[in-house]
């Protein structure tokens, strides 16, 4: 419980955070991530809460409202493969009109309390379906992945619109071990690697964050399993920066200026093997 209360926490500072700073900015053309903007990625984060939110209520029907659901689907869920969520968010982005960033603040404001006021009194252990088919998560998961949205995506904003932006390093540590890490182990072992890079190798590395928990991350012939620490024998142990990580796995910071300044460290039996790692991995 007090895990799960240190997360709708850090929930609450960084929407409070990411808000304040759409509320500040007049512009919202400027080009952000990819082929959107600064506005759409808000739209984005706007509907990330609404998701979120839905998932929490087990009624997906206000989410469908705004981005209608596939036939295909199993009620209750958005995707049947974890590689059809680009095509819902970017379906979301298209047909959204408001571009206002205080209009966009405010629903985003409005649908956390929602939240918040949804998980008051709730089981955080209780069951809720998650957005890929068959995919069952804590409740307590929901406020990690919104954690994931806020802080992922007002680091976006702050960069496109050149405002300074700090990260907490507990937040981004948070978000590796109770989001990232849990969907990892919740998919298909292949779901997530580079079945090119991965194929043939057999690897244990040892993740530490700094300030957080450790992983052994497990690759097996184009499998990827991610176990607690036990006295396996590990071939590369990684020291990693929870933030300079996060944003390597997002692919918003490359690897090799992390190693440049300090922020991801490998060593052991085979420390080349540490270079390796981002390329082994796929992210949506």
């Amino acid at each position: 419980m007090a895990d799960w209360q240190e997360g709708q926490d850090a929930l609450r500072q960084e929407v409070q955070r990411v808000t304040a700073l759409l509320r500040s900015i007049e512009d919202p053309a400027v080009p952000a991530v990819g082929s959107w903007n600064l506005g759409d990625v808000a739209v984005h984060l706007s509907q990330a809460w609404l998701l979120v939110t839905c998932l929490a209520q087990q009624d997906l029907s206000p989410f469908h409202a705004v981005i209608p659901r596939d036939a295909g689907v199993a009620a209750g869920a958005v995707v049947k493969d974890m590689w059809d969520w680009d095509e819902v968010t970017n379906s979301g982005i298209s047909s959204a009109t408001e571009r206002d960033l205080t209009v966009l603040a405010d629903r985003i404001d409005e649908l956390a309390e929602k939240y918040f006021s949804r998980c008051a009194g709730q089981d955080f252990d209780a069951p809720r379906q998650w957005i890929i088919e068959g995919t069952m998560f804590q409740q307590a998961t929901l406020t990690y992945h919104a954690l994931n949205e806020t802080v992922l995506h007002g680091y976006d904003i702050a960069h496109a619109a050149r405002r300074p932006w700090r990260i907490e390093p507990a937040h981004a540590a948070m978000v590796l071990a109770r989001f990232i890490v849990p969907v990892v182990r919740a998919a298909d072992p292949r779901v997530f690697v580079n079945g090119a890079k991965a194929s043939g190798l057999h690897a244990a590395y040892d993740v530490r964050i700094r300030g957080g928990e450790s992983f052994h991350f497990v690759f097996d012939d184009g499998a990827l399993t991610i176990e607690d620490p036990s006295p396996r024998k590990i071939d590369c142990h990684i020291s990693a920066d929870p933030v300079a990580f996060l944003l390597v796995v997002w692919a918003r910071q490359s690897q090799w200026s992390a190693i440049a300044q300090g922020k991801l460290m490998a060593w052991g039996r085979k420390p080349w093997l540490g270079f390796q790692l981002r390329s082994l991995i796929r992210n949506p």
